[in-house]
């Protein structure tokens, strides 16, 4: 009676709903429903399939395990989308489905391109700045070689022949583990699945249609954390020691990347008239590609102003002097129109380390833990990033200087190095209370 009250407060579209809801439910409590011989009417877009030796085709009984084939119409392709199941009732509930997508035009025709297809078209376009990245931008070369190589190695060779369509997310879990069981660190993990998320959403460019008709198996992948450290940081008495240890030509090299923290292809494109030493500061402009050459900054914050501070005007202007170079010349060139080798570089650099840590050995002036250790040209700017917080520079300011597109990136990259100031706090909240408590 209660069932009966509630219905009765329905209105007849409800009812009508509430019908088709039941009737839904009872396919799906009866997946081995009786053929159509049974005098039970088949439902609407749905037919039976037996197979091409089945005597069902020549008018005898069946002898076969039919299956179940569902269509729905997408009037966005003008044509009918076909499923086959192995039970009825899963037809039905797949019809069910689609019928409300197709209600808002959500429908599409399965695109039939296999993955390694839509990968070869994404790096085209790409390279073509027909796809761009999310902010709109083209992609850095180096991103798109990365991206590239990821789906060459890794992706094409697992998933390669599937249709985009039939990838799952089960099967992007499994390259995952495969991947990690290899010995691929996190990091490397991640810039794979990446890889396959440009796949699925700049898919509808790769197809031409208006919205993507796949489901991203990318979403809610378990993926490793983590665990790595970031590259050391240099205190302010060690990196003067590491420059000082230098050959006079790399000094302001070095220095340029510990104290203003320029990345590397900054670095290598860096031209004298970037460079103001009288109002002490760095103009970024351009960064450098190794096979591209002279490219536009990481990104657009990439293009800014930062700070030259008295070391380093004073080894720039010995630098400058040195060379001759003016104007449009690379500073740190091997000519002035050649950039440096990072190899070539990174090396005199490490003999010049090398031979002081061994007088330093031999002296046994210090303790060994506090000796001179060999510092990468991005590990100089993690040092930059260290001196900039430690010496009370807000984050915000220290984002700006280092060119990162938002100060999460900051915070995300460098937050372990902001200074605790527990002792600082804790002076402050004393002052605090006692300045009331005398109020």
């Amino acid at each position: 009676m209660a069932l009966w009250r509630l219905v009765g407060t329905l209105t007849a579209a409800q009812a009508e709903m509430l019908a088709g809801e039941i009737k839904l439910l009872a396919g799906v409590a009866s997946p081995n429903r009786p053929s159509g011989g049974s005098g039970v009417r088949i439902a609407e877009g749905v037919r039976e399939r037996h197979s091409s030796w089945c005597a069902v085709h020549h008018g005898g009984a069946c002898g076969c395990l039919p299956r179940w084939e569902a269509w729905v119409y997408s009037r966005a392709d003008r044509c009918k989308i076909r499923k086959t199941f192995a039970a009825y009732w899963e037809a039905k509930v797949w019809r069910h489905q689609q019928l409300e997508l197709a209600s808002i035009r959500r429908v599409r025709a399965p695109s039939r391109y296999t993955l390694a297809e839509a990968a070869s078209l994404w790096v085209k376009m790409a390279w073509e700045g027909q796809i761009r990245n999310r902010s709109g931008r083209r992609y850095k070369p180096s991103a798109l070689r990365t991206i590239e190589a990821d789906l060459r190695l890794h992706l094409v060779p697992a998933l390669g022949t599937k249709v985009m369509a039939a990838v799952t997310r089960a099967d992007l879990q499994r390259l995952v583990g495969s991947r990690l069981a290899a010995g691929l660190s996190a990091s490397k993990t991640r810039s794979i699945v990446n890889a396959a998320r440009v796949l699925w959403r700049d898919f509808d460019l790769l197809a031409g249609h208006d919205a993507p008709p796949l489901i991203d198996p990318t979403r809610g992948l378990r993926l490793p954390a983590s665990t790595g450290r970031r590259g050391r940081v240099a205190t302010p008495e060690e990196a003067r020691r590491l420059i000082e240890a230098l050959p006079p030509r790399d000094r302001a090299l070095w220095a340029t990347a510990i104290y203003a923290g320029l990345r590397h292809g900054e670095l290598r494109a860096l031209q004298v008239r970037d460079i103001d030493l009288e109002r002490r500061r760095i103009d970024v402009r351009r960064g450098w590609d190794a096979y591209e050459g002279e490219i536009d900054p990481k990104s657009e914050a990439g293009n800014r102003p930062t700070i030259i501070t008295v070391p380093l005007q004073r080894l720039l202007t010995e630098h400058l002097q040195g060379t001759a170079r003016k104007d449009t010349d690379l500073v740190f060139g091997r000519t002035p129109t050649e950039p440096f080798a990072s190899s070539t570089v990174t090396k005199r650099a490490r003999r010049a380390w090398a031979a002081a840590r061994e007088r330093e050995n031999h002296q046994n002036s210090r303790p060994a833990t506090d000796r001179i250790r060999p510092i990468g040209l991005q590990e100089c700017r993690h040092t930059a990033v260290s001196q900039m917080l430690d010496a009370g520079i807000t984050i915000d300011k220290v984002s700006k200087l280092m060119g990162h597109a938002s100060i999460t990136i900051t915070i995300d990259r460098y937050g372990h190095l902001l200074p605790a100031g527990e002792a600082a706090a804790i002076t402050l909240l004393d002052t605090y209370h006692q300045r009331h408590a005398h109020q």
